[in-house]
């Protein structure tokens, strides 16, 4: 899957272009995703990445941390399953940092509802279910997008009928 150069492929076939004139959520956002298993991250990273969005990929909690004060993301992904360093302690370490507390983070999760609830407790605005359906995951990170993000660059949503 690969992404269309310059304005080839606008419109209702590449999801990633507004369609009939609305504004695409932005024109770039920096996402991180922390994720141990290679192939989740690898397919993230290219779905995330076709719709538009910059995409830094961490293979384990100390790369996203690192990465997460170096490049201060938009918005972070973050696996709540992974080995030395799981999920809940990635996001304790991202809000404990006064240099990354404010970046939104949304979990992915195959867990229970009481790892979702610690999950939020620990500071994450949300979370995704795992397994989740490729053609959706991009729809959902652009809703956290809007939620949190988007807001604050004065980005009009698609088809928005909720005004603040």
């Amino acid at each position: 899957m690969a992404a269309h150069a310059g304005r080839a492929g606008l419109g209702p076939d590449n999801p990633a272009q507004p369609e009939r004139g609305e504004p695409p959520i932005a024109s770039r956002f920096t996402i991180l995703v922390i994720d141990d298993d290679d192939l989740v991250l690898s397919m993230v990273t290219e779905l995330l990445s076709v719709h538009g969005h910059q995409v830094l990929p961490a293979p384990t909690g100390r790369d996203g941390l690192a990465l997460a004060r170096a490049e201060h993301p938009d918005l972070i992904l973050v696996d709540y399953h992974m080995p030395e360093m799981d999920g809940l302690a990635v996001v304790e370490g991202l809000k404990g940092d006064t240099a990354t507390r404010s970046i939104p983070v949304v979990a992915f999760t195959s867990g229970t509802s009481a790892d979702a609830n610690r999950l939020v407790k620990a500071g994450c605005i949300g979370f995704i279910p795992k397994p989740f359906e490729s053609g959706t995951l991009p729809e959902l990170v652009d809703d956290f997008l809007r939620a949190t993000v988007a807001r604050d660059r004065r980005v009009t949503p698609p088809g928005s009928h909720l005004r603040p």
